[in-house]
């Protein structure tokens, strides 16, 4: 596209992943040939969702997990309107309508909306004012029952922590026991409710299922297998007769479906999510029956080659939305290099010491990549990828099937999983082994071995804290950044106080679940990093 102004970027929704793209975007608005604005939802700019955990843990405030400061971004060409809701798309005029009927212009449009919390309607006895017994009409729901996906709710459960209140989790899988983990690490009482013998049971074979298991009861979490919720009793609040807030039912109970009454006062309901693809459905673009927006590769979507979808509410080639960060930081920069080239802008390419281009690298075959699922937490270290290390039918002693390798000391809290096809990796399990989990959490990528003797990622997990970190060596297991990547974006940031976040925004680490923010932050303390960066050759 030339014309003499610049290309109108909107962006609708103003999570970790538009953040992204606007990072990746950046040559091109420093240079005049963008700009972008950002409508976001949310009362306040994108912050780093996954680590709400923490928020409501109370480790962190809400504000520790900004992303971007409002100030800079639009210093650099970025406008960011927060609490604006975009309610409709005109694509044959090109503009979006927000809730107040403000109409905003564009030339190219990224859907970044996320997706929402699938919470289910659960039947509800009690009373409510006055000592009426009600059953509170279909859909809605008593005060106390959330998800866990804005600031908002986070820093609900975090005032349910401070005040001693009972906490309930249900859902088994990732988000469900990283929620329960990081109550029960600062001291509070939760319950983790989930379908299955063990949790992250389609994700984890039968035996990690059972060492979590125990490390979570270890945790003080109290662990309810085979459990789901029969019904929620509620009760009016003695401080609320009399006022406009009279008769609003409350959370004070859960009835199991194993016949058990379990006090809680909030019940932190982790049972899925769903792309929010209501404005492209609206529109007339095409998506997936259990949601999610149809784009190419480019996250571009085929009926308009104005628009783009990246993230959660994105399907990529009509595949399901994975609901991971990773894949979506990557859509993010594939649609960002899109758009780029389009404003005139194009990536820049790299040349080798003969001044030639160096090749790109081929992408990974369909089915080789694998997207690994990292459960965030301060005390322990899960990671795993690919079905084929849960197929209970998987034989490992089948000369015919998969090589599988196995390794387990439950008394230390440790156990490996690996299943591969020649040099293939088809997935894994890691717990209790975060230097082994990291590796294998790279080569996923790419769906390749990093070893072929597998005793060798024990042998360097053990190793590990014997020596110093090498170039090669994963520092941030979300983003896949290593040492050396670090070592470069702090030497790139030419001043003496460089900071996580100024490293984070050139390479990516620290911006993932927050778990090596710390070690950053001694290694830019102590000048490991930027000694070994700023040395001369």
């Amino acid at each position: 596209m030339t014309t003499d102004r610049p290309l109108r970027i909107v962006v609708v929704g103003g999570g970790p992943v538009a953040a992204r793209l606007v990072q990746e975007l950046r040559p091109a608005l420093e240079s005049g040939a963008a700009r972008v604005t950002v409508l976001g939802e949310e009362p306040l700019p994108a912050y780093q969702r996954i680590r709400l955990g923490e928020v409501a843990s109370g480790r962190l405030d809400g504000s520790e997990l900004a992303l971007a400061q409002s100030a800079d971004e639009e210093r650099d060409g970025v406008e960011i309107r927060c609490g604006a809701a975009v309610v409709s798309l005109d694509r044959d005029r090109k503009t979006v309508t927000l809730a107040g009927g403000a109409e905003v212009g564009y030339d190219r449009l990224v859907l970044a909306t996320g997706a929402s919390a699938l919470i289910p309607d659960f039947p509800v006895s009690g009373t409510r004012g006055r000592g009426i017994s009600v059953a509170p009409a279909a859909g809605a729901r008593p005060e106390g029952v959330i998800g866990l996906r804005q600031m908002q709710e986070a820093c609900r459960l975090r005032e349910a922590v401070r005040s001693g209140e009972s906490v309930a989790v249900l859902g088994g899988g990732v988000l469900g026991v990283e929620a329960a983990l990081a109550l029960a690490e600062v001291g509070a009482e939760v319950s983790l409710l989930h379908r299955g013998q063990t949790p992250l049971g389609r994700t984890l074979d039968v035996d990690a299922g059972r060492l979590l298991h125990r490390q979570l009861v270890d945790a003080g979490v109290q662990v309810r297998p085979d459990c789901g919720i029969q019904e929620l009793v509620v009760a009016a609040r003695a401080q609320d007769r009399a006022t406009d807030r009279d008769g609003i039912p409350y959370l004070t109970a859960l009835r199991t479906t194993q016949g058990r009454r379990i006090p809680a006062t909030l019940l932190v309901a982790c049972t899925g999510i769903r792309p929010r693809d209501e404005l492209a459905a609206a529109a007339g673009l095409d998506t997936l029956p259990r949601g999610g927006i149809v784009v190419d590769r480019t996250g571009r979507c085929p009926e308009d080659a104005a628009v783009f979808a990246v993230g959660d509410c994105a399907a990529p080639l009509g595949a399901r939305p994975s609901g991971l960060i990773g894949p979506g930081w990557e859509q993010a920069r594939s649609a960002a290099l899109a758009l780029r080239g389009e404003a005139g802008h194009p990536e820049d390419t790299d040349l080798d010491a003969a001044g030639r281009p160096v090749p790109v690298p081929s992408p990974v075959p369909p089915g080789h990549r694998l997207d690994p699922i990292i459960v965030k937490s301060h005390s322990l270290s899960v990671a795993c990828a690919g079905s084929p290390s849960v197929d209970p039918a998987l034989d490992p002693w089948d000369p015919r099937g998969p090589h599988v390798s196995t390794w387990a000391d439950p008394a230390a809290g440790q156990y490996l999983r690996i299943v591969s096809e020649g040099d293939r990796l088809l997935g894994f399990v890691a717990i209790g082994l975060p230097r082994t989990a990291a590796e294998l959490s790279r080569h996923a990528g790419t769906g390749t071995l990093p070893a072929a003797d597998r005793s060798a990622l024990l042998a360097l997990e053990h190793a590990a804290g014997d020596r110093e970190l090498g170039p090669e060596d994963v520092l941030c297991r979300c983003s896949g950044a290593t040492f050396g990547q670090v070592e470069e974006a702090a030497a790139a940031a030419d001043t003496d106080s460089t900071t996580v976040d100024e490293v984070g925004r050139r390479c990516g680490a620290g911006t993932g679940c927050g778990t090596c923010r710390e070690r950053i932050g001694a290694l830019l303390a102590a000048g490991a990093v930027r000694q070994r960066a700023g040395s001369p050759a």
